[in-house]
C-alpha cells in the first residue's frame, strides 16, 4: 500500500479524533454545562473545542482536496495535528502556573491497565494525547520513508 496514502489516512483519523473526542468529553455536565464552572470558563471550553473542530476541517480539506502541491498540503495537515498536541503538552507542563488539573472529580474516569497483575491508572487525556502523538508520528515517518 502507498505510504503517502496511509499517512493521509492516519492524519485524517487524528484530525477527526481531536475534533470529535473533545466534543464528546467536553459538551456535557462535566465541562460546558457544569454548574460549578464559571460562565466564562464554560465559554472558553466551547470556544476551544469549536476552534479545534475548525482546524480539523481545514486539515481534512488539505488532505483530500486535489492540489498540484498535495505533499505540501499533507505536511501542513500533519503540522496542524502537532499544534494541537504541542498545545496539550505545553498546557500540561504549565498547569502549576494556573492551578490546572488533568481531571475533574466529576469527569471521565482514568483508563485501567492491568499489566502482569498490577493495575495502572492512566488519565484519559494523557493516554489519548500520547497515543495521538505516536500515531501522528507514524504518519510522518511514512512520509519520510
Amino acid at each position: 500500500m502507498d505510504p503517502v496514502f496511509v499517512a493521509r489516512l492516519i492524519f485524517s483519523v487524528i484530525a477527526i479524533a481531536i475534533s470529535v473526542g473533545p466534543m464528546v468529553a467536553d459538551f456535557n455536565k462535566t465541562h460546558a454545562t457544569n454548574p460549578l464552572w464559571t460562565p466564562h470558563a464554560r465559554f472558553h471550553v466551547v470556544w476551544q473545542v469549536l476552534t479545534q473542530t475548525g482546524v480539523s476541517v481545514v486539515s481534512l480539506v488539505l488532505l483530500w482536496m486535489p492540489s498540484p502541491d498535495q505533499m505540501t498540503h499533507i505536511w501542513i495537515a500533519a503540522c496542524l495535528n502537532y499544534v494541537w498536541l504541542a498545545s496539550f503538552y505545553t498546557t500540561l507542563a504549565s498547569m502549576r502556573l494556573f492551578e490546572g488539573s488533568l481531571k475533574d472529580v466529576n469527569g471521565i474516569k482514568p483508563w485501567r491497565w492491568n499489566i502482569f497483575g498490577k493495575v495502572y491508572l492512566v488519565d484519559t487525556n494523557l493516554g489519548g494525547g500520547t497515543m495521538l502523538l505516536v500515531i501522528n508520528s507514524v504518519g510522518v515517518y511514512l512520509l519520510l520513508s
